[in-house]
């Protein structure tokens, strides 16, 4: 991986690096010393983030060149490690901090002047430069001696917020003599620990403090039972790169981010994008590449790395990456007006439109931010409000198949049982749940949005073709089929799948019959726990004797659909023993539009 990182940092222009950067908040000054360090002049102003961003002035955009070039490599890696008073910058001509961590200090008697001098006498590890020695000098001996008395003069510091920054500047130092200070820094600063370095033909390796960190205190972190103590060192500069690709990650590559091996002019285009748009989406990048390739041929050969809260939770080689969906479609079998009737095209479409639904829209969700978390990794938080816990625990289980499937291309990462799990145990925990308020069923969108999944796709992730089943056709023809047997005489239930069908449409038809407030379809979940056929039939009966009061007898030789299908149902013997093996479509039968009409 390292090397990819290296590589892929390496081959990036220049530009990037300033990509996406912005100025934190906070007092900016530029002091203008004498050479024996007394005040001449300064220059301030106060930056604040508004809702409409734009362009900011000269002045801060000075401040916000010198800020990418003071930044720390780390919290540990500060010039005033006792206090961590002056933690914002690493620089001998700046010298950065919080308003309230400076005051809080105050309050309860810091030695303030000796931690300016800890800063400083850290700051002058990096000025070999003549020059350089002589600026550390005299900003030295203006910070010792008036920083913080000009400081409480300003009316821009008393009425600064007390989580805002100060940045205090030299003046006349150039952004060349900041950046060769801040890159001997960094070089020095890249490796975890130099007691872990080597040096090796004049060269010296260490352990990038970006990969690895170490926590004498946390034994359980230690690796005690691994035969080397250090799985890889790095140069210096490889390790300032990755330093500076954990920068960019966090500023301007997506999330998962694709590192191509073959074909790095794609590592261009890709930061190209990014330029456009800095919070465009993985997918939305792919699509670009894709559409931009000839042929449209498939992408491949590239590192696919994800990471989730900081941490580099997956890493790994994609030889080809499939975009384009063949023969994937959603039928609206169970009328939701037309919003489900679709092509799912691409993968991502897949990911959007069936992945997430089926998990309740909790696999893909929006942040505060207005940005997109995948959870594929790391823990989540069950909440009853988006749903339901065997979803949940669906969730947590089969969440990293679909990962592979959908950014790995793995197609065999989906098993067809797999499928059918997640989509029966999802359906039957949003009958359990449902709630009736207002007329209305709280669950029946979900349900039938989960059925219409579930049939459209029942076969597409069966690699056995001798055992296809086409729930849409036969959905369908079993509707037809139930019909003809109410409107003629001599048609009866004949198969078991006639039986099932019927039966749910019976069932959801009796359910309809009660006065009480509580007509949820959780009431349908005692008839599919019933595993013997009569049993079930025993439960529908018992059901009929309930609301038979409701019901409409015929008259004369008139029968009622209601009467023929009550009759039939209670009279058919299925072959099957197991009632769960017919679930489907007892639910097909239940959710459909109902062939029972009202007697004239």
């Amino acid at each position: 991986m390292k090397t990819e990182i290296v590589n892929f940092i390496n081959d990036l222009p220049a530009e990037v690096h300033s990509y996406n950067l912005s100025l934190e908040e906070g007092l900016y000054i530029f002091v203008d010393l004498h050479e024996n360090g007394n005040l001449i002049g300064l220059e301030k102003e106060v930056y604040q983030k508004s809702k409409k961003e734009g362009e900011i002035n000269k002045f801060l955009k000075n401040c916000l060149d010198i800020q990418t070039n003071i930044k720390p490599v780390s919290p540990q890696k500060i010039f005033n490690p006792n206090k961590k008073i002056f933690n914002a910058s690493c620089s001998p001509f700046a010298i950065c901090f919080k308003k309230k961590i400076l005051e809080k200090n105050i309050i309860i008697g810091t030695n303030i002047i000796k931690e300016i001098g800890q800063y400083f006498n850290a700051a002058s590890k990096y000025t070999t430069n003549e020059i350089h020695i002589k600026r550390l000098e005299k900003f030295r001996k203006f910070c010792l001696e008036n920083l913080l008395n000009i400081l409480t003069t300003l009316e821009e510091y008393k009425n600064l917020k007390s989580d805002f920054g100060i940045n205090v500047f030299l003046k006349s130092v150039e952004l060349s003599d900041y950046h060769t200070v801040y890159e001997k820094y960094l070089v020095n600063n890249v490796f975890n620990k130099e007691e872990y370095s080597k040096e090796i033909g004049r060269i010296v390796y260490g352990i990038a403090d970006s990969l690895s960190s170490f926590n004498d205190k946390k034994m359980f972190l230690k690796h005690k039972t691994a035969p080397f103590e250090f799985n890889y060192r790095l140069t210096r500069e490889d390790a300032k790169s990755i330093w500076q690709f954990f920068q960019l990650r966090n500023r301007v590559l997506p999330n998962p981010l694709p590192i191509f091996i073959d074909k790095r002019e794609l590592n261009g285009k890709v930061i190209a994008i990014l330029k456009e748009d800095s919070k465009i989406r993985f997918s939305e990048i792919i699509k670009n590449l894709f559409n931009n390739q000839e042929n449209n041929k498939d992408l491949g050969n590239y590192y696919l790395l994800f990471f989730q809260r900081g941490e580099l939770v997956d890493f790994d080689f994609v030889p080809v990456f499939k975009y384009e969906l063949k023969d994937m479609s959603i039928v609206e079998i169970f009328p939701l007006g037309g919003k489900m009737e679709t092509k799912v095209k691409n993968i991502f479409g897949f990911e959007r439109d069936i992945a997430n639904r089926i998990f309740n829209n909790q696999l893909i969700t929006e942040t505060k931010a207005g940005g997109i978390w995948l959870k594929y990794f790391g823990d989540l938080e069950y909440n009853p409000q988006y749903i339901t816990d065997n979803t949940f625990n669906q969730l947590l289980k089969y969440r990293k198949a679909f990962y592979d499937y959908i950014y790995k291309s793995r197609r065999e990462s989906i098993q067809d049982f797999m499928f059918h799990d997640i989509m029966i145990k999802g359906i039957l925990d949003d009958i359990r749940v449902d709630e009736y308020k207002d007329r209305k069923h709280s669950r029946e969108y979900s349900i039938k949005e989960k059925l219409n999944i579930w049939f459209s796709l029942f076969n597409y992730f069966n690699n056995n073709s001798k055992s296809n089943t086409d729930m849409v056709n036969k959905t369908e023809t079993l509707l037809k089929r139930i019909k003809q047997i109410v409107e003629s005489d001599n048609e009866s239930l004949q198969t078991d799948e006639e039986f099932a069908f019927a039966s749910g449409q019976l069932i959801r038809y009796l359910l309809g019959q009660s006065e009480a407030g509580d007509r949820t379809h959780a009431l349908l979940e005692p008839f599919l726990q019933k595993i013997e056929p009569n049993m079930y039939k025993l439960a529908i009966a018992r059901t009929f004797d309930m609301y038979k009061h409701a019901i409409v007898f015929y008259k004369g030789n008139t029968r009622y659909s209601f009467d023929i299908i009550m009759s039939q149902v209670m009279g058919f013997k299925p072959d099957t023993t197991n009632m769960k093996l017919l679930l489907p479509l007892i639910l097909a039968g239940y959710f459909s539009e109902t062939i029972f009409k009202k007697p004239e």
